[in-house]
């Protein structure tokens, strides 16, 4: 491996584990260990690399984004891991606390929204790679905006919303019909 190879992987790790420290939750100490961990992550898959499928430097950011990618559900994991954890203590009284509710019940009602949480993360990764982009897209914009980022029609956006419904309908899921009282 030449020095410049070295040096463009340092740089990628680098540039990696800033963007994760200031936008995926990782703290500035992290910022090191990130790097390191893709660093060597890239080293270890050099020997896969296939000049006749792309560049070096294209091969180089592909394994970055892909190893930040999976730090960042490491991490997203392992909180709602201890999240989960911490309502199990509290609604089994643990520790004898309770969130602060009119009717003094234990959190039954966060950990209802944390399984459902994990139930719609578990049907979004089991969808086709599009229609994953397209539930990220509509959860951070509208409609008319998400069209135009993945250069589809409104209608075929639509099209695509309704494959998404369908696959929640499948697992079980259905939208919440709105009370009598919510409809007027």
């Amino acid at each position: 491996m030449s020095p410049s190879s070295e040096t463009y992987i340092l740089r990628q790790a680098s540039c990696r584990a800033s963007l994760l420290v200031s936008t995926a939750g990782f703290s500035s100490d992290d910022w090191e260990d990130l790097r390191q961990e893709m660093v060597l992550d890239c080293l270890r898959r050099s020997p896969k690399f296939d000049p006749s499928r792309g560049d070096w430097p294209g091969f180089v950011r592909g394994v970055m984004r892909n190893h930040a990618a999976a730090l960042v559900m490491r991490e997203r994991r392992r909180a709602l891991k201890i999240l989960s954890e911490d309502l199990m203590n509290r609604e089994g009284g643990g520790d004898g606390e309770y969130v602060d509710t009119p009717d003094r019940s234990p959190t039954t009602g966060a950990v209802d929204a944390l399984h459902l949480s994990l139930d719609v993360r578990r049907i979004v990764e089991r969808l086709p790679t599009h229609l994953q982009t397209l539930t990220v897209l509509l959860a951070q914009m509208p409609v008319r905006d998400v069209c135009v980022h993945i250069g589809k029609s409104r209608s075929r956006v639509y099209q695509m919303t309704r494959q998404v419904r369908e696959a929640f309908v499948r697992a079980g899921l259905r939208p919440c019909q709105p009370t009598k009282s919510a409809r007027r």
